[in-house]
């Protein structure tokens, strides 16, 4: 692995993390509005082949499906011929990919809009990869690196559906439909691609005269023995499902619990990824840069957990503000510092494996999360709050046991 200068360290960084960026903002921009595409009387799709909301499922569980694919494979493959020219490929693939969902809105074809659904979720792979490629970057801790990714997912997030919302106004709808958001969602990857070609340097040399097909499935099949063998993985993923559960059923919670109405809900979902964005930068400015990942993970998660079981049982609207802040703040902290440790127990040609076994547990999460929400009645929708503070709850019981057996392995 060869140094950059300071300048080249910062050129690369900010292109990687425009590209992150690029992958979260999209998301709100276009993708999250799923539900006005297919389920309402304005949607294009005169043909879904199913009924709406069995259609909006299939719509929804698409991206994940793509995610839990592309994520391994493109991770992987950077490890096996570089990080440049899979993120390059990868932000061509997400340009495609949106402009093909914009092409499936315009021309009211669902099964297009499904592919570029799920092309889109196999590009955003590419993010296992810029991952890798700045925890390689020297400068900065790697949690303080991996921690300022919670500060653009969380920006990302209210910026996304904000901007993706004046796309759907009626001035624009009457001029081209839905296909905006999803535009607009492809230009920002167009900003992402340019910046990543003039900008970033890669200084992860692979060993490109060893690749061969064979190999690179062979490095595949390792990835997901390498998910059974570390138990720090099965605890990132509990708590990774815990914390989606939090964010497909918090809308329907408070709907049902507290009687808000769809703004006053969309209120406390932008709070969410407020308090998610804090989190990312006290983590960036304080907490994973004077303290080791493996600290911080119990408190937080227990902290984590007593949030969300006094959000279960709140009574009062302004207690929600005290108790969604905690679960937020402290996710955008545990996420990076199990990102780092898992990272930190790879060797240098696996980076891209551990960042696209990460990035493909989003996906799965996501899916599962869904699933979870829609086999629970709509009158008992609270109980995935309760179910996800017990994962958090068990995630941070288990991680004492985990650290330790890991440093008995390494004596």
């Amino acid at each position: 692995m060869k140094s950059l200068m300071p300048t080249a360290q910062s050129r690369s960084l900010f292109s990687l993390y425009l590209a992150y960026f690029a992958d979260y903002f999209s998301w709100g921009a276009a993708i999250a509005f799923l539900a006005v595409y297919v389920s309402t009387d304005q949607s294009p799709f005169q043909q879904l082949f199913w009924d709406r909301q069995l259609a909006l499922g299939v719509a929804v569980a698409c991206f994940p499906i793509g995610e839990v694919i592309g994520s391994p494979i493109l991770g992987d493959l950077s490890d096996l011929i570089g990080r440049r020219v899979v993120l390059l490929g990868g932000l061509i693939g997400s340009i495609l990919s949106l402009a093909l969902c914009a092409f499936g809105l315009w021309k009211g074809s669902f099964p297009l809009f499904l592919l570029g659904q799920i092309l889109a979720g196999f590009f955003a792979g590419k993010q296992a990869m810029a991952q890798a490629a700045i925890a390689e970057i020297d400068t900065g801790t790697k949690g303080q690196k991996l921690a300022f990714l919670s500060v653009l997912g969380g920006v990302a997030w209210i910026t996304g559906p904000y901007f993706g919302n004046l796309l759907l106004e009626p001035r624009f709808v009457e001029c081209g439909g839905f296909i905006w958001p999803s535009l607009l969602a492809s230009g920002v990857f167009g900003s992402s691609l340019i910046c990543t070609y003039f900008f970033f340097e890669d200084n992860y040399q692979p060993n490109i005269a060893a690749f061969s097909a064979t190999k690179f499935l062979k490095g595949i099949g390792q990835l997901f023995s390498l998910a059974v063998r570390e138990r720090l993985f099965f605890l990132f993923l509990i708590n990774l499902l815990g914390w989606y559960l939090v964010i497909v059923s918090l809308s329907y919670y408070l709907i049902q619990k507290f009687d808000l109405s769809a703004s006053e809900v969309g209120i406390y979902n932008s709070y969410l990824a407020l308090c998610f964005t804090v989190g990312g930068i006290l983590g960036t400015a304080w907490i994973l840069h004077h303290f080791r990942a493996k600290r911080i993970l119990f408190w937080t998660q227990m902290a984590g957990a007593f949030g969300l079981f006094s959000l279960f049982g709140s009574e009062k609207m302004a207690e929600l503000w005290i108790y969604l802040a905690i679960p937020a703040i402290t996710e955008a902290l545990i996420y990076p510092a199990y990102q780092t440790l898992l990272s930190d127990h790879a060797n240098d040609q696996s980076q891209g494996k551990v960042f696209g076994l990460v990035n493909a547990s989003n996906g799965a999460c996501q899916f599962l999360a869904a699933g979870i929400l829609g086999a629970i009645p709509s009158d008992l929708v609270g109980a995935t709050i309760l179910i996800a503070a017990f994962l958090f709850l068990c995630s941070a019981a288990f991680i004492p046991f985990a650290l330790r057996k890991k440093a008995s392995a390494s004596m």
